[in-house]
């Protein structure tokens, strides 16, 4: 008797089916891409405008686009619901170039981006995931778009603002104020203020997670008591609130944590790393 498992002869017989293992955070191989790899997620918006597929730049891409200093990670990719299956098609094929890879093992509080389809970039530790307008919340129409110096699409900034503060996304909507010095006024000229953030994208969302119909257990508290909009921008807007979030750091030569008193829109500056 013996409690070792039985060896297995690859010399007699066929080779056992092994499931591929996917790529998590790269090979030892792997070069670090210039500039955020900004040139390469070009090259994927390009591939996809040119089969007639709209996308944006959503999450730390976006949040540094807007002046914030967040760490890239992934570039998560926003696409029409509707052509999300065509969109990972067309990746798929295009083997040269990219890998499919497997959920990032470093994932925001409350993310969903784990359960889209991730790639990588032959070659270089660069990552990015395609997610559907619906998980993003966020109208994928051209007209909602703007081009940064380097090409890249984002949602405009009114767009943005408006999804974080519909999908109760607080602390980027804290860190988009102190990118871009919003203020209380330019929320009551350019966001829908009234009522209360998107209860029915709270639902899909508790769905989406948990196969399709989440218990009642499941589904977020302020689904059944949601916040109203206002008051969530005038705590995120107000002067003390910026203030606040400066924490030790708060100097009077600072408008915010992000930004100096005086300077100008971050999206003027050259920057090739967005």
């Amino acid at each position: 008797m013996t409690d070792r498992p039985p060896v297995i002869n690859l010399s007699n017989g066929p080779v056992p089916d092994v499931e591929p293992v996917q790529v998590v955070e790269g090979n030892a191989t792997d070069r670090l891409a210039l500039n955020n790899g900004v040139a390469e997620i070009r090259s994927v918006v390009d591939l996809l405008e040119q089969a007639g597929i709209l996308c944006c730049m959503v999450g730390e891409p976006a949040l540094i686009y807007y002046g914030t200093r967040r760490v890239m990670a992934d570039w998560p990719i926003c696409v029409p619901t509707e052509k999300l299956t065509a969109t990972t098609k067309l990746l798929e094929k295009n083997r040269e170039i990219l890998e499919p890879a497997g959920p990032s093992a470093i994932r925001r509080v409350r993310s969903i981006e784990h359960l889209f389809a991730r790639f990588k970039f032959v070659g270089l530790a660069l990552f990015f995931v395609v997610m559907s307008s619906q998980a993003c919340n966020l109208p994928c129409k051209p007209e909602n778009f703007e081009y940064s110096q380097t090409g890249i699409p984002y949602p405009k900034l009114h767009v943005y603002a408006q999804c974080l503060l519909d999908t109760l996304s607080y602390v980027d909507l804290d860190d988009l104020v102190d990118g871009m010095i919003l203020t209380e006024e330019w929320g009551e000229a350019n966001l829908d203020l009234q009522g209360f953030v998107d209860t029915k994208w709270g639902r899909w969302k508790a769905d989406f997670t948990n196969n399709g119909k989440a218990p009642q257990d499941r589904i977020p508290m302020w689904c059944h008591k949601p916040p109203e909009r206002r008051t969530i921008w005038v705590n995120a807007a107000a002067k003390e609130g910026k203030k606040s979030r400066q924490g030790l750091k708060y100097s009077e030569l600072n408008e915010t944590r992000f930004r100096k008193r005086g300077s100008k829109d971050p999206r003027l500056r050259k920057r090739d790393y967005c």
